[in-house]
């Protein structure tokens, strides 16, 4: 847990969560890197306890979430888990990934050229993703909550735009493929999120930051590619067979 005695720049090293905490409260990561929380508090005229609960409500919102049996969720439930769990870290979290890139591509564009690349990167993978997800919440997710109904009722009357519901899945794995392959873009040029000698707060924040992304990522593709799509898949043939 942080303290007020740490300096800024070793909370946000400490906790890639504190990042949007402290910009919230228009507290500067890299001229204030060096002083004391309890001192910018004061600078700034703002309450250090008020400042400490949200901190560690990030952190516990980072890393206090129980890993649940997902393969005992209805398809129905795994997938608000997939809503409420995957696709809001995507929508919090790449945005500011895209402001910390371009960020450090402007102020140390000399030190880390490359940076320009990660940032323009990053931001192919937000609205890659933001359309990605809105296509999945309006047409595939509602549709698999649908075959699940109709698996209860035999009334239940099945429509959608598409033949099979394999066939949005397969989109939907081609679009996960190209945000890894983006990933792993970024990846290689940071030299595996590895945070330079050099590095600014922000610069480090974005470091580790986008290490746990890449984490939460691979666990998001895997709970729909490996749960959640061959179920949907299954269930679907099932109903035609006994229809």
């Amino acid at each position: 847990m942080p303290t007020a005695t740490q300096s800024i720049g070793e909370i946000v090293t400490a906790e890639p969560s504190a990042v949007a905490v402290l910009e919230r409260f228009e507290i500067d990561l890299c001229s204030q890197a060096d002083a004391q929380l309890e001192r910018v508090c004061a600078e700034l005229q703002l309450s250090v306890d008020q400042v400490l609960e949200k901190l560690a409500d990030a952190e516990s919102r980072a890393h206090g979430a129980m890993v649940p049996d997902l393969e005992r969720y209805s398809l129905t439930r795994l997938i608000q888990h997939i809503v409420r769990t995957h696709h809001q870290r995507v929508r919090q979290e790449l945005p500011r990934f895209v402001e910390l890139s371009q960020r450090v591509a402007t102020k140390h564009g000399e030190r880390a050229p490359h940076f320009k690349t990660v940032a323009a990167l990053i931001e192919q993978l937000r609205n890659e993703m933001f359309a990605h997800l809105a296509k999945e919440e309006l047409m595939l997710f509602p549709h698999i909550a649908r075959l699940e109904e109709a698996a209860e009722d035999s009334l239940a009357v099945l429509t959608a735009c598409f033949r099979s519901v394999a066939q949005p899945i397969s989109v939907m794995l081609k679009e996960h493929d190209s945000a890894e392959d983006v990933v792993a873009q970024v990846r290689e040029l940071t030299n595996g999120f590895e945070t330079p000698s050099w590095a600014c707060p922000r610069n480090s924040a974005f470091h580790s930051g986008f290490a746990a992304f890449e984490k939460d990522l691979r666990q998001h593709v895997h709970v729909e590619n490996d749960l959640l799509f061959p179920r949907a898949i299954a269930l679907e043939k099932e109903l035609r067979q006994e229809r």
